[in-house]
């Protein structure tokens, strides 16, 4: 059987309180066509896999536990507001994540690596760590949006990261539910 897989990171339950509430603050501005992102649903991809072999799973635990043996926790700053590709077409909107010690972009390399050896594709464009708030699914009432993103500043909050997740992504006509499968402490 195939499973929907990515690795990630679980942001902090008080961090993901202050970003629901931002997020509850654009909802009101957004007007319909974004399919926003539950709280529960917040979190740092590392890479994203798409459908393995459930046989695979172990495996992949396996190799992610030695690769981070020793690794250690480290801080991420979650700061700012941002879309991707941009501003004038915004087609996810997401609250930033910094990386002031570097350990972040350490960490998702070597799961890059590790991954490409099991025969996953590389990323071929640069890393930009985020929580993804929403996805604009319709251009419709965008500017309002765009505007109140503009004026609205996510202070920086500073959350420790101390395990790397193997997660499961269900499609559901409600939209997609994510169930950890592994779960690698970092020490």
């Amino acid at each position: 059987m195939k499973i929907r897989t990515f690795i990630a990171i679980d942001v902090p339950e008080k961090i993901k309180d202050e970003i629901f509430e931002v997020e509850k603050e654009l909802i009101k501005s957004a007007g319909e066509g974004i399919k926003w992102e539950g709280k529960e649903k917040f979190h740092i991809t590392l890479k994203f896999l798409g459908d393995v072999n459930e046989e695979m799973i172990d495996s992949i635990y396996k190799i992610l536990s030695e690769s981070l043996t020793g690794f250690g926790k480290f801080p991420v700053v979650y700061k700012g507001i941002g879309a991707f590709p941009d501003f004038k077409n915004p087609r996810v909107i997401w609250i930033g994540c910094e990386d002031p010690t570097g350990k972040l972009s350490e960490l998702q390399k070597v799961v890059e690596e590790k991954m490409s050896e099991f025969g996953f594709e590389k990323e071929n464009k640069e890393y930009h760590p985020h929580i993804t708030l929403g996805r604009v699914k319709k251009a419709r009432n965008i500017s309002s949006l765009i505007k109140k993103i503009e004026n609205i500043n996510f202070e920086a909050r500073t959350g420790e990261v101390a395990e790397v997740l193997i997660m499961k992504s269900d499609l559901k006509p409600s939209g997609s539910v994510y169930t950890v499968l592994r779960k690698i402490k970092l020490i």
